[in-house]
């Protein structure tokens, strides 16, 4: 078998022979950090989109909310997988990085500008790790919007209990204290439906 014959393979860092110093300060602390981030429940979500049809993917659309997700980056590509699925187009990795060409995040310091250079280019980065580091996506993507929903469940819960202590220490009214209450009582109420929503994909077509 010659070379032009063989299966081509997935390029890998070789390192060089003569190599024998050790990795630098922090480099397996930022070795482990990418592991966890690359198999956190919402870049999984998101990857995990990016193989379904507009259709396939309206589920997980009216489920989870732009404000489930936690990362900044993350929740960019999420705001455009979104608008994508509602004009009926696939989310693809293409269709979401031509997406973001012209759209910022919500939360950017001027979401009416076009993204930088650099700012997409970052998209681009993230959205090829997203797409290919997808684990089971049409099998496990209810797991993964159940587990997103409920990491945004308990990061409004945390909020929520130091929101209501400021608010009391602060001495506001009472009034105001039960506005407030109510308040946060529905967000919480309607993230935890949608939570539960998430195991029973198919009651949401």
């Amino acid at each position: 078998m010659t070379a032009a014959d063989r299966p081509p393979t997935p390029l890998q860092l070789v390192p060089s022979p003569d190599n024998t110093t050790s990795p630098p300060d922090g480099h397996h602390e930022r070795r482990s950090q990418t592991v966890i981030d690359e198999y956190s429940p919402e870049h999984q979500f998101v990857g995990s989109l990016m193989w379904l049809t507009a259709e396939q993917a309206r589920t997980w659309r009216d489920v989870v909310p732009d404000t489930a997700i936690w990362r900044p980056q993350t929740r960019w590509a999420y705001e455009l997988i979104r608008r994508l699925i509602d004009t009926g187009t696939d989310p693809t990795p293409v269709s979401v990085l031509a997406a973001g060409r012209h759209q910022a995040a919500r939360d950017a310091i001027d979401p009416d500008t076009a993204p930088s250079s650099h700012q997409h280019k970052q998209l681009t980065l993230y959205l090829f790790d997203a797409y290919a580091q997808a684990v089971a996506p049409a099998a496990a993507i209810h797991d993964y919007a159940r587990q997103v929903l409920d990491d945004a469940y308990r990061r409004a819960f945390d909020a929520a209990g130091i929101r209501m202590q400021e608010l009391a220490a602060s001495g506001a009214d009472p009034d105001r204290l039960h506005q407030q209450f109510t308040a946060i009582r529905d967000e919480l109420a309607d993230l935890w439906r949608r939570a539960h929503a998430a195991t029973r994909p198919d009651q949401q077509r």
